[in-house]
């Protein structure tokens, strides 16, 4: 196994433990970019592939326009895919101030919030706020729970889209699927597409899902 494999394996024994989780993105985010890289890391460009797919049926959604929070940012790898596709005002937040540093330097990003828990809800952004959440690589082992796609469905716009993505392995040990049911059965979203085993990481695929706000 290459030094990059190990440190992403070890990244999904961090057992949602916040305090975990930003000592060990803080130390890694220097690197972080070039291992994911070498580990042959899809999600950021699927997600702008998702992005763009979606512009046809939610124009007033999706487009260049778009005012976008990108939600567990990191060092800014989605940011830079939806820049590529012509997006110019992008929030983003993530819980290690280690990996913003890095994403600052990019310059792609309107402003950038540290330290967020999203298992809190993410108590820091108003409601209907966004046109699109993004979301990937952070629901994922050690991580995030289903829950904490509420907060992001409440930041968005009825009618706005949250876009993610889910590690095959993270379907396969939690409740994610029955948890977007329920939350589709209250009406809370719709599940517009879903995109099964596609590429993500050498270490396996990712579902795509692209949900739309329904209040």
């Amino acid at each position: 196994m290459s030094q990059s494999q190990d440190r992403i394996k070890r990244a999904h024994r961090l057992e949602g433990v916040p305090d975990r989780i930003d000592t060990y993105y803080g130390d890694w985010a220097a690197s972080y970019d070039e291992d994911l890289r070498t580990s042959g890391y899809w999600g950021p460009d699927r997600i702008g592939d998702l992005f763009d797919a979606m512009a046809g049926d939610h124009p007033g959604a999706v487009g260049a326009g778009s005012v976008v929070l990108d939600a567990g940012c990191g060092t800014g790898l989605v940011a830079a895919a939806l820049r590529r596709r012509g997006v110019s005002v992008i929030d983003g937040f993530d819980l290690s101030d280690g990996m913003l540093a890095e994403a600052r330097k990019t310059g792609n990003y309107r402003t950038l919030t540290a330290g967020v828990d999203m298992n809190r809800g993410l108590v820091e952004f108003a409601d209907d706020s966004y046109d699109v959440t993004v979301s990937c690589g952070v629901f994922t082992l050690g991580h995030v729970p289903p829950t904490g796609l509420q907060g992001m469905l409440r930041v968005t716009k009825p009618g706005g889209l949250v876009l993610m993505s889910t590690f095959s392995k993270y379907l396969q040990g939690t409740d994610f699927v029955e948890y977007v049911q329920g939350q589709a059965d209250e009406g809370a979203l719709k599940v517009v597409e879903r995109r099964r085993d596609e590429p993500y990481t050498a270490e396996g695929p990712a579902d795509y899902w692209a949900f739309e706000v329904l209040r």
